[in-house]
């Protein structure tokens, strides 16, 4: 079977939102020290609107405490309007795409020592690199926004030419970056300071789409409506703002777009007292030299005009950024709404392509009948997908191209069935997945079981009003350079399968069934009625949750099971999860914000847990040590406190009993009650692993939080991230249907851990999503 050369596969990471909703920022993540909100990447998966923000107000712009209050009042603004603020920055040398409370207070709060730099293009490089921190000016933010996929920022004036530039060459890098980087600023004119004329003429040289938003062609000068000088464009409402925004994606013209919006009305009146402040801080700049010390200029200017006009100029620049937000949140609803795909019947008759057994020279065995399969231990319910990626060798127009065509089988529920195949029994695995009709799923069926050995009686037709349905495809065109061209991802008739389809299947097994585990792709409804019959029949559940736009579609089973009169606490509904640590926030916040860590059961359930002051002090001293990997690599375990991990999985645990962290190339963190009833108990308050804290419950439960380093891997070893944390789920599911106590057991679990690790590294290292490397090793 071929596989995907490494562009293909991230090709194929940003485009398969349906199966994974894993977004560009999954591929930054590889190359630069990346931190994103779990609200910004939420809504980035999602296709909500994202408004950035950058962080040279905070930094350079405004003085303390205003800098700070000013930041929270546009995230406000920009929520109430129906985006999604992303304020970003720097700190430590990681980039920040949604800075939180702790972060914003740390870049404006006042300093005496770790000076915070000015960001632009040319500073990014060394801020990372050496570990700095730093607020993003225009130019700074443009480059990140984009790297993250935010294509609309507001902002409150925009750098230019400084008076005497022709002489000076004194152009600020906003202005280049505006015409090669796609990201639309929303900004209230240039500022006042500068030449406007040469600034206009300079963005014409760039190619950049200028227009004025408003009832007149005056182009903006930051503190007052008008410069003297007019836009090229004019723009009243969003619509249009966001209509350019599109059109020029859709050319590929690249570049961005600068929309000036006029200062307040009600600050019209001090804008002329401000501009005479502004032309006597300009005038003082030239007379002391400050003129020419490069990005040291506007803030100075700004101060010096806030000085001369006592603070009125500061109110102004509140008011007119406050503005933009406003305007910039508007416009990037209405881009959303653009860019969302348009579902259009499709007409094309499917082509046949060629069975597996043209692929490899490997006889096809026949499919072998049910009834002569073992009953399986473990289940795995979910999506099963083809994944294509066709590489042009030289571009063609209107016509097709020379180049590689790859085939792979992908999806989350068949990526973990068969890493637990390859780790356990034969035919003791079971994967149960909807395809379609067509030759892909013949092909699906025939790779599953002539290569893998898996077997295939799961597989089935979901009943819907189409004669022809279709198996799951993501397509990827890419072109001679391995960008992505085009691509189409097809989950439609994982949407079409009900909780009936999936019960009758599930009645077909015996009740020697040991584990059932189920992928959040399919419908919240689906998944709840599968979670109801697994809860009355006895058979504990093991949730993935595939994405942080899907992972809470296991709710509202939830919430049905506790408030069954069946359900008795302290019985926990759900008996594993392994989200990754941006779904577990995502879990926890949909949690929160819908009161059901609050509910009555719940909270009954938390309270027994008993976490007194020497559990605090347990978890600050695990939090402060750091672990030691390979070639020099640390891992600080404070990220486990800082980002609240360990808070929220506690938060949870009245729904899920075991739940398995990811914390990426961190490691892993376990979080589980282990009942009264265990004949590990005493194990668990006697062993003193380093890496772990215990805490007996009021119902001589045990509460245990346990830390597992990543093994050791040499970056130039990965092939590919896809199907890593697949692998590591899968391996442990193996193990625990092989072994019921494998996590009740300070040492079983600490082998099962160190195998599961084992087959992720595996697996990074393989061109596959599971490597088959894994039944060697099983």
């Amino acid at each position: 079977m071929t596989s995907l050369s490494r562009p293909a596969r991230r090709a194929l990471q940003r485009l398969s939102s349906k199966q994974r909703n894993i977004s560009s920022i999954a591929l930054a993540k590889e190359r630069i020290p990346l931190d994103v909100s779990p609200e910004v990447e939420d809504a980035l998966e999602t296709g909500k609107p994202v408004v950035a923000l950058e962080s040279t107000i905070i930094t350079h712009g405004m003085p303390y405490p205003t800098n700070i209050e000013t930041t929270y009042s546009l995230e406000n603004i920009i929520r109430k309007k129906g985006a999604v603020p992303a304020t970003i920055g720097l700190l430590n040398g990681r980039v920040k795409i949604g800075l939180d409370k702790e972060n914003l207070e740390r870049l404006g709060a006042p300093r005496t020592e770790n000076k915070v730099y000015k960001v632009s293009r040319r500073d990014i490089a060394p801020v990372i690199a050496l570990g700095k921190d730093g607020g993003t000016t225009i130019s700074g933010t443009m480059i990140l926004a984009a790297l993250a996929g935010i294509r609309v920022f507001a902002t409150g004036g925009l750098g230019g030419v400084h008076r005497g530039g022709e002489i000076t060459w004194d152009v600020s890098a906003d202005l280049t970056e505006l015409g090669r980087t796609p990201v639309a600023v929303v900004a209230a004119g240039a500022k006042s300071i500068l030449d406007i004329g040469r600034t206009l003429e300079y963005l014409e040289t760039q190619g950049v789409t200028v227009a004025t938003y408003g009832e007149h062609d005056d182009f903006p000068a930051f503190f007052t409506p008008s410069s003297g000088f007019k836009s090229p464009w004019r723009v009243s409402n969003p619509t249009d703002a966001a209509k350019i925004i599109h059109m020029s994606d859709q050319l590929g013209l690249g570049g961005g777009q600068f929309f000036g919006v006029p200062i307040p009305e009600s600050h019209y009146a001090a804008g002329a007292a401000i501009q005479a402040a502004v032309d006597r801080a300009v005038r003082e700049s030239e007379e002391n030299g400050m003129s020419v010390r490069g990005k040291e200029v506007t803030p100075w200017l700004l101060n010096r005009v806030a000085e001369l006009t006592r603070g009125e100029s500061l109110k102004s620049n509140v008011a007119l950024i406050e503005n933009t937000a406003l305007v910039g949140a508007q416009i990037a609803v209405e881009l959303a709404k653009m860019s969302q795909p348009k579902s259009q019947p499709s007409t094309q008759i499917h082509p046949v392509i060629p069975s597996a057994s043209t692929y490899k020279a490997t006889p096809v065995a026949p499919v072998k009948e049910t009834s002569t399969l073992p009953a399986p231990k473990l289940v795995v319910i979910g999506a099963s997908a083809i994944d294509i990626t066709a590489k042009a060798s030289q571009r063609a127009v209107e016509s097709t191209s020379p180049g590689v065509v790859d085939v792979t089988l992908g999806g989350v529920a068949r990526n973990m069935a068969e890493a637990a195949h390859r780790c356990s029994e034969t035919a003791s695995t079971l994967l149960i997945s909807p395809t379609g009709n067509d030759a892909f799923a013949t092909l699906l069926k025939q790779q599953s079981e002539a290569e893998m050995g898996m077997r295939v009686d799961g597989f089935f037709v979901p009943q819907t009003t189409e004669t022809l349905r279709r198996t799951p495809v993501c397509n990827l065109v890419l072109g001679e350079d391995g960008g992505l061209i085009s691509g189409v991802a097809d989950f439609n008739v994982v949407d079409q399968v009900t909780g009936e389809d999936l019960i009758s299947r599930l009645n077909m097994m015996a009740d020697s069934t040991e584990l059932i585990a189920v992928d959040a792709n399919f419908p919240p409804a689906t998944i709840k009625t599968v979670v109801e019959h697994c809860v009355r029949r006895g058979h504990p559940v093991w949730f993935e949750p595939t994405s942080t736009s899907k992972c809470t579609r296991i709710f509202p089973a939830l919430e049905s099971v506790m408030n069954s009169d069946s359900f008795v606490s302290p019985t926990s509904p759900i008996a594993y999860a392994s989200p990754n640590t941006i779904e577990l926030a995502k879990m926890y916040e949909y949690a929160k914000e819908n009161e059901l860590v609050s509910s009555q059961k719940a909270w009954e359930r938390l309270s027994s847990f008993g976490l007194a002051a020497n559990y605090r002090t347990a978890l600050e001293q695990l939090t402060a040590r750091t672990v030691s990997i390979v070639n020099g690599r640390t891992v600080p375990l404070d990220f486990i406190s800082r980002e609240g991990i360990a808070q929220m999985a506690v938060q949870l645990l009245p729904y899920f009993q075991h739940l398995v962290v990811k914390c990426g190339d961190r490691g892993v963190l376990v979080a589980m009650v282990v009942p009264s009833s265990s004949d590990h108990v005493t194990a668990w308050k006697t062993d003193l692993s380093r890496f772990q804290i215990t805490n007996t419950t009021e119902r001589g439960e045990t509460l245990v939080l346990k830390y597992f380093p990543p093994l050791k891997i040499d970056k130039k070893e990965v092939v590919s991230t896809t199907g890593a944390g697949d692998s590591l789920v899968g391996s442990l599911m193996a193990a625990v249907v092989k072994d019921g106590e494998a996590f009740r057991s300070p040492s079983r679990l600490d082998d099962l851990m160190r195998s599961a690790q084992g087959a992720a590294v595996m697996s990074l290292k393989s061109s596959t999503a599971v490597s088959a490397l894994l039944s060697s090793a099983a």
